[in-house]
């Protein structure tokens, strides 16, 4: 929970933020890895919490 502040306040000085999850079905279940993105000064930033 500590990295979904500071994620979220990186993405907040961002044009065009995402917000997207991975959706993995395996054996022990069900597994979802969001990813936060965004544009900072030209490049694309991506963070996995």
């Amino acid at each position: 929970m500590k990295v979904l502040l500071p994620a979220f306040l990186a993405l907040a000085a961002c044009t065009n933020p995402m917000l997207s999850t991975e959706m993995t079905f395996g054996n022990n279940g069900v597994s979802v890895n969001p990813t936060l993105s965004g544009k900072l000064g030209g490049a694309t930033v991506s963070v996995q919490p």
